[in-house]
């Protein structure tokens, strides 16, 4: 097992690393201007690349190779059911599972899986594939590989958010395997958005994307102190005149819970089951009225990730904001 991985998530607010150091783990927030990362992804690289060389100087992070975490706008992923094949044949077949998805050349892609079953019939062959496909653009990667070398890193792998998820429910299974099955739910409260990632145990059901997040704070805010957006920002921050108690923000916290139970409504009537346990990340998580809003409005168990993270690590502070660069350092060194 490999200890010099960075587990790396690149958000719209900052990019967060994750990686061992002394014994221990290191948590590194890199906050990030306006107009760097957009929702469309990283509208300047070159100035992205300096703050994370400058990053890398200040804080004095040494190791290189990055795992880095892709949001659900950069990838496609999906569940698949195939015959029995050969890698070869996989890599052949893999860009029709996602001709419905996307318009463009398929070989402007780059695909990938992992296996989540393989059955055997009675004689011991294989019966079948279940696997777990992700299709992700050939540019955004290279892209990607070049923007971290400009400021001091290799990018060795990219993996998709769900896959990252996985991998925390996999390493909290191996402790608690009684709690196998559980239905449950990842809520990122992002700046942008939210993301509701459902699971079965360590198995990925269903996500969806919900296009509100905590920039609607910022913008509530704005208009209720008559400033712009950026200062509203600071004003979140710190909670100015406790505004983050004032009807405008209960009324965007209101509507986050309600999109967030629509979600997990749908899921529960389609998989005529219920969402056992709901873990919390995200920035969101550091805004405490937004939280006592979400607990009260949920009757399910509610966590923060600080539960599924590895116990070394369930002492370091802002654990929710650095879910996903943990998440992308275990699956470095499970390589």
């Amino acid at each position: 097992m490999s200890a010099s991985f960075i587990g790396m998530d690149i958000g719209t607010g900052s990019v967060k690393l994750a990686f061992r150091e002394g014994g221990g783990v290191r948590l590194v927030k890199c906050p990030l201007p306006d107009n760097l990362v957009g929702e469309n992804g990283v509208i300047a690289p070159d100035a992205l690349a300096g703050l994370l060389a400058q990053t890398r100087k200040d804080e004095r992070v040494k190791p290189r190779d990055v795992v880095m975490v892709l949001d659900d706008s950069s990838t496609f992923f999906r569940h698949v059911t195939l015959p029995p094949m050969t890698d070869s044949e996989l890599t052949l077949n893999l860009p029709y599972e996602f001709r419905d998805y996307i318009d463009e050349d398929p070989g402007m892609y780059v695909y990938d899986y992992a296996v989540d079953e393989a059955p055997l019939k009675e004689d011991g062959t294989p019966e079948r594939l279940e696997l777990y496909a992700a299709a992700a653009s050939r540019k955004l990667l290279e892209d990607r590989a070049s923007l971290l070398h400009k400021a001091g890193y290799r990018l060795k792998v990219t993996i998709p958010s769900q896959m990252a998820y996985m991998r925390l429910l996999r390493d909290y299974l191996d402790r608690f395997p009684e709690e196998d099955g559980l239905h449950q739910v990842f809520i990122d409260i992002g700046y942008e958005r939210m993301s509701v990632h459902l699971f079965q145990g360590s198995k990925f059901r269903a996500f969806k994307t919900i296009d509100f997040g905590c920039r609607d704070l910022d913008m509530a805010i704005a208009d209720l102190k008559g400033v712009d957006r950026h200062v509203a920002s600071t004003y979140k921050q710190s909670d100015f005149e406790g505004v983050l108690e004032s009807e405008e923000c209960e009324a965007v916290y209101d509507r986050m819970c309600f999109e967030i139970n629509k979600v997990i409504n749908f899921y529960n009537f389609s998989n005529e089951s219920d969402v056992e346990r709901i873990y919390l990340l995200g920035g969101g998580v550091e805004i405490e009225p937004l939280m006592d809003v979400v607990t009260q409005s949920f009757p399910i168990p509610l966590e923060t990730t600080v539960m599924v993270v590895p116990s070394d690590m369930q002492q370091l502070s802002n654990v929710g904001t650095f879910t996903l660069a943990i998440a992308a350092m275990l699956e470095g060194e499970a390589i």
